[in-house]
C-alpha cells in the first residue's frame, strides 16, 4: 500500500479531517492533500510530524510495501528528467546546469536518483566548464596556426567549435537515456562526482 493510501485510511479511520490534521500538525492542507494523492513524498520530518499527530508509530507511515519494480520506474523517470533537462543548454547557455540541479534537488529523497543526478550534474558542470575554456581558447590556437581570426567567409571559428561542443552534450545526453531504458543505472562511470 502506497504512504498516500496508509495515511488516507488511517486518518479517516481516526475521523479526523484533513483541514483538522493540518492544523493539528502545523502542515499545510495542500500538503495533506498531496501526500494522500500521492503527488508528493514528504521529507522524514513531515511524517514523524503526522505519526506523531495521528498518534500512531512513524514505522506504521513510512513503512511503505511498494512494488520494488514501480519504485525502480519511478526513479528512471525522475533520472531520465534530469538527464533531459540538461538538453535546455542547447538553447540557453548555462540552462543545462540550471535545470539540472533544480530537478535533482526537487527528486534527490531517492537513493538512486540522488547518486545518478550528481552524476549528470558532475557531467554538465565539467562540461561546462570544458566548453567555456575551448571557446575561449580557440581564437588563439586558430590565430598561432593560421595567422588570422577569420576563415574565408565561413562563419567564426568559435562559433563552429561551440555547435560541435553542443552536440557532443547532445550525444551524451542520449547515449545516457538509452543506458537509462535499458535500466542501467551506472551512467557517467568515467566522470568523478563533484560534491
Amino acid at each position: 500500500m502506497l504512504l498516500g493510501e496508509k495515511l488516507s485510511r488511517l486518518r479517516k479511520s481516526k475521523g479526523i479531517s484533513q483541514e483538522s490534521l493540518a492544523e493539528n500538525s502545523n502542515i499545510s492542507l495542500r500538503t495533506i492533500q498531496r501526500i494522500e494523492t500521492g503527488t508528493a513524498k514528504p521529507r522524514p520530518y513531515t511524517i514523524k510530524t503526522i505519526a506523531e499527530t495521528l498518534g500512531v508509530p512513524v514505522e506504521q507511515l513510512s513503512s511503505s510495501q511498494e512494488n520494488p519494480i514501480e519504485q525502480s520506474q519511478i526513479a528512471i523517470t525522475k533520472i531520465k528528467l534530469i538527464n533531459f533537462s540538461s538538453l535546455a543548454g542547447l538553447a540557453i547557455p548555462f540552462s543545462n546546469l540550471y535545470f539540472t540541479i533544480f530537478f535533482w534537488r526537487k527528486n534527490r529523497e531517492i537513493a538512486t536518483v540522488n547518486e545518478a543526478g550528481k552524476k549528470i550534474i558532475s557531467f554538465q558542470l565539467l562540461w561546462t566548464l570544458g566548453a567555456l575554456l575551448i571557446v575561449f581558447l580557440t581564437p588563439f590556437f586558430q590565430y598561432s596556426i593560421i595567422q588570422s581570426h577569420v576563415i574565408g567567409r565561413f562563419p567564426p571559428t568559435v562559433f563552429l567549435v561551440y555547435i560541435v561542443l553542443l552536440v557532443l552534450n547532445l550525444v551524451f545526453t542520449i547515449r545516457t537515456a538509452i543506458q537509462l531504458q535499458r535500466g542501467k543505472f551506472e551512467i557517467y562511470s568515467f566522470i568523478p562526482v563533484l560534491f
